[in-house]
């Protein structure tokens, strides 16, 4: 791996959860600790992180969550890519959950006017299928988060315990193909884990960015994942890691 791709593969670390460690960095990326040491060397010279014992922390903090709206414009094209390769999943007839994702939502503006139930806590999904007479349309209730445009609480994750969810979509802030998915958001980390447990099946819907990364709360392991969708920028080792550990992956062509 080059050194341009390690050192992009800190700072897309830091700018997710505000620290790195250097002993997890060197086993994502397959490297000896010495090599990251040296990596976070080079950025602190250049003034892109602060070095701290074990690792390094972003110069700017903790990272805020993002709005729905800072998501909707972040890897557009590759989060179509994936839509259009997971449209062939959904067939009439059963029940499907969409998360808040914005790769979910890109999912949901293909779907067409079909008998299919839809469970989802998201305000967008809601806004995208209310027009659509012959899809039996659920939503979870909760408190509604403003930022996230999403229903999360206790009424969300009760709606989903009465239901029989066929193939749950979902995405995720990072993907780390030993330990699973994670979020940054502790609320929508809980609801997707109770729809991962509920969910026939499980389809990760995520652009190769967020792969070998991790926020701070996990949700869903490996085995619990079903089939992982991402986008043809995967790097080759990485995708041969991933099916090496057992992850059905599937890579979208853009």
């Amino acid at each position: 791996m080059l050194a341009v791709e390690r050192h992009n593969h800190i700072m897309h670390q830091l700018g997710l959860c505000g620290t790195v460690r250097t002993v997890e960095v060197a086993a994502d990326l397959g490297v000896t600790d010495e090599t990251i040491r040296r990596d976070l060397k080079v950025l602190a010279r250049g003034d892109q992180l602060l070095r701290i014992h074990g690792g390094a922390s972003s110069i700017k903090g903790k990272p805020k969550l993002q709005s729905f709206l800072e998501r909707s414009n972040l890897n557009t094209e590759y989060k179509l890519a994936i839509a259009k390769n997971a449209i062939s999943t959904v067939t009439p007839g059963r029940t499907y959950a969409f998360d808040s994702s914005t790769t979910a939502l890109a999912l949901v503006s293909l779907l067409q006017d079909s008998p299919y139930r839809v469970v989802t806590n998201s305000l967008a999904v809601i806004q995208s299928l209310v027009d659509y007479n012959r899809v039996e349309l659920i939503t979870t209730g909760g408190s509604f988060h403003h930022k996230t445009n999403t229903f999360v609480g206790g009424e969300s994750i009760n709606t989903l315990n009465h239901h029989r969810i066929h193939t749950a979509y979902i995405s995720c802030i990072g993907y780390d193909f030993e330990r699973g998915a994670s979020e940054g958001f502790e609320q929508q980390a809980i609801y997707k884990e109770r729809l991962v447990q509920l969910a026939d099946e499980v389809i990760l819907l995520i652009d190769s960015s967020k792969i070998n990364s991790h926020s701070e709360y996990y949700f869903a392991s490996t085995d619990q994942i079903t089939r992982v969708i991402t986008d043809s920028r995967i790097m080759p080792e990485i995708a041969n890691s991933m099916r090496a550990n057992g992850v059905n992956l599937t890579i979208a062509k853009s």
